[in-house]
């Protein structure tokens, strides 16, 4: 076997096994990091964020959609903002828009959601719960952390393009 191939063969094996950095970890861009919660304001999170998170329910379904955080009204630690999640299950989905409060807490930023209406609901969407989110990791254009609703899955805020503001 030639050492090209060779390589392949090693860099798929090690991609099986899981040694691989994952996509949301990975980025090709650095970032300015914000060294820890204490030092980040409410203010630096403002503006459009797109986010998206792991598969969960057995690799059946997945989340993502937009947050628009808002101009704090004090010097809070929490600002308003509005989510628009899309769940798609198979070939199902539901879009549904979600009021919330982000807010910086001890370790984590958590945002606290409320339905306002349902855009689209599957079929099978009984008692649809608010999508509430806790972010430990963030930086100027990145958020990451877990959902915590009717299910638990990692998921990665970006800003979206042009938004920093």
């Amino acid at each position: 076997m030639d050492r090209p191939v060779r390589s392949l063969w090693i860099i798929c094996g090690a991609a099986l096994a899981g040694l691989c950095v994952s996509p949301l970890s990975a980025s090709a861009e650095p970032r300015t990091a914000v060294n820890s919660l204490a030092e980040a304001s409410i203010d630096e999170l403002r503006g459009d964020w797109n986010f998206s998170t792991d598969f969960y329910r057995s690799g059946y379904c997945q989340m993502s959609g937009r947050l628009t955080v808002f101009t704090p009204s004090s010097e809070t630690p929490s600002a308003a903002c509005s989510l628009t999640a899309v769940e798609v299950c198979g070939e199902e989905r539901s879009v549904v828009e979600q009021s919330c409060k982000i807010s910086l807490e001890d370790d984590a930023a958590v945002i606290v959601s409320e339905i306002e209406q349902f855009i689209e609901r599957k079929s099978n969407s009984l008692g649809y719960l608010p999508d509430n989110f806790s972010l430990s990791k963030i930086s100027s254009d990145e958020m990451s952390g877990a959902l915590k609703s009717a299910v638990s899955a990692r998921v990665i805020f970006r800003r979206a393009e042009g938004a920093i503001s």
